[in-house]
């Protein structure tokens, strides 16, 4: 990201300073060329005033310089140079010289104006986006400009980039103290009903009622958990362990605990992994997104009847994806599925027991490894959601 950024910031560097340089160049040909002009003229109109003789005799001694050195010196100053340097001819100079100057001082003003106009113009638009944002309107963004340097089409794609992830984290914030309330007071609500039901002898303390009470109690416990994560994570402040470790053992390792759940799907699992592959990470919060991408295609994936664990390694880094054959994602659904509290199938997710929480889980946790996830489609139908982590 920082090698990026200093990428840009010398293209923006060269982009200015090409277009300076070349007004600079542009002026002092102007002025060069001006003055070569009038000392061309003014030579030009005092050969034109020599005496017949004395300019046969002047063309045959400059056709050898060297030869003739000192009776061309003596020409030169008894009929050519010896005024240059008078009052008269140094005045009519300084004069020729500020009108070129003058010619050349609209061309650089021109030029400044124009290319000052180019990065005014496309600033404008950050300056009014930003402007907006600070007021609250996080849908605010800023246009591209035509003919504007491509750094700075890079400043506007960060800027806009930033300005989703803000109205995403507003997005979220809003939704978030309602969901959370929710979300506790679900499992809290029966939980305590059911014990209310025990204590007034509605119901019998049989294993199966506190069994019941307890799934209650672990959801609650999980979702504590996993909104304990997530606010470490976005304080910056998780705390990973990091080991070398295979990643194959972990993943059969992950498949093997949900077990119980695929014998209740017809869905085959596939594992695609180097088996001499190291992974220097927190082996835990790995195998912890593992379990996430595993229950997320259980809830939603299973009609598809086959899931594929499949790992690349690509220069450092370690690319994980897991795939599914089911219905996929919607597209309209794609950008949304990793939002907190958001499900694309609220009854379903809800009575299944999920939070919405997940895939936002498996995020924070690839994020503070210094990795990304990223959801797809898949062309053959499916999803597939990609995993980039360094080795």
């Amino acid at each position: 990201m920082n090698a990026a950024k200093k990428r840009r910031s010398r293209q923006l560097w060269y982009w200015i300073s090409l277009r300076m340089i070349g007004l600079a160049l542009v002026a002092i040909l102007v002025v060069g060329t001006g003055m070569w002009l009038r000392f061309f003229w003014w030579e030009a109109k005092l050969r034109n005033a020599l005496p017949e003789t004395v300019r046969q005799e002047l063309k045959l001694l400059e056709a050898d310089h060297a030869a003739n050195a000192e009776r061309l010196r003596e020409i030169y100053g008894q009929y050519l140079y010896g005024d240059y340097f008078t009052p008269e001819v140094l005045r009519a100079d300084l004069l020729w010289f500020s009108g070129l100057v003058l010619i050349a001082l609209p061309l650089i003003i021109g030029g400044g104006i124009w290319v000052s106009l180019r990065l005014s113009r496309q600033l404008s638009t950050v300056a009014i986006a930003a402007r907006n944002i600070a007021g609250g309107d996080f849908r605010s963004r800023a246009c591209i400009a035509p003919d504007t340097p491509a750094a700075l089409h890079s400043l506007m794609a960060d800027f806009n980039h930033m300005a989703e992830r803000l109205e995403r984290h507003e997005r979220e914030l809003q939704a978030s103290s309602a969901a959370i309330a929710h979300e506790l007071r679900t499992p809290l609500t029966a939980a305590k009903g059911r014990l209310q039901g025990l204590i007034d002898g509605v119901f019998d303390a049989t294993p199966q009622q506190l069994s019941t009470i307890m799934r209650q109690l672990d959801q609650l416990n999980r979702l504590i958990d996993d909104l304990y994560l997530l606010s470490l994570a976005t304080a910056g402040q998780l705390v990973l362990t990091p080991t070398r470790f295979a990643l194959k053992p972990l993943m059969e390792e992950r498949v093997i605990w949900a077990a119980p759940r695929l014998q209740q799907q017809p869905m085959h699992m596939l594992i695609d992994c180097p088996g001499g592959l190291i992974l220097n990470a927190d082996r835990d919060r790995i195998g912890q997104i593992l379990s996430i991408l595993i229950d997320n295609a259980l809830r939603y994936a299973a009609s598809g009847e086959n899931l594929t664990l499949r790992v690349l390694k690509r220069e450092d880094k370690v690319l994980i994806d897991v795939e599914d054959t089911g219905p996929g994602f919607a597209p309209e659904h794609i950008e949304r599925v990793c939002d907190r509290f958001w499900r694309a199938e609220h009854s379903r997710s809800r009575h299944a027991g999920g939070s919405g929480l997940g895939l936002s889980v498996a995020v924070a946790i690839c994020q503070a490894h210094g990795g990304q996830l990223s959801v797809h489609n898949r062309d053959q139908g499916g999803g597939r959601i990609h995993i980039e982590l360094p080795q």
